[in-house]
């Protein structure tokens, strides 16, 4: 019985490696080299006074698909986790086969009647990051390894 269990995991692990070989969605594997089996597309960081709400949009290699398919997503937690090595208070608030939602306490200090937000590194640069104000000013930039210094009102 556990030998059928073992052979039926091994033929679905085989077929999702297949269909997403084929897939036309994934045209670089290159992006999945040295071990990294999760790609970041996007990265949004809105800023409210201290805090700030990031919301991720990624693909995964073949195999990552295969595997949270087949025991959730809630397995990537620690990964995106490690994108927000240099943050503290992190919380991955909602997390789903190609995007999260991450809350960061305190990632800015107040400065008189404003902000500060000091640049921390990101552990995997996302291909734009989009950088959204308080007062609705989105501010885009290509292959960040960072946040950027900001300044901004309540």
């Amino acid at each position: 019985m556990k030998i059928k269990a073992i052979i039926a995991i091994a033929l679905i692990i085989s077929a999702a490696l297949m269909a997403a070989k084929l897939s036309p969605g994934i045209v670089n594997t290159d992006q999945f080299r040295e071990g990294k089996y999760i790609h970041l597309d996007s990265m949004e960081i809105a800023f409210s006074k201290t805090d700030a709400r990031i919301s991720i949009e990624y693909h995964l290699s073949p195999f990552a698909q295969a595997y949270i398919f087949l025991f959730g997503s809630k397995h990537l937690e620690p990964k995106i986790k490690e994108i927000f090595y240099d943050f503290e208070n992190v919380e991955v608030k909602e997390i789903g086969k190609s995007s999260a939602i991450i809350e960061v306490k305190g990632i800015s200090r107040r400065s008189d009647e404003n902000y500060l937000h000091e640049s921390r590194k990101f552990g995997m640069s996302p291909d734009i990051l989009t950088v959204v104000y308080p007062n609705g000013a989105r501010r885009n930039s290509e292959n960040a390894d960072s946040t950027p210094n900001i300044f901004y009102d309540a």
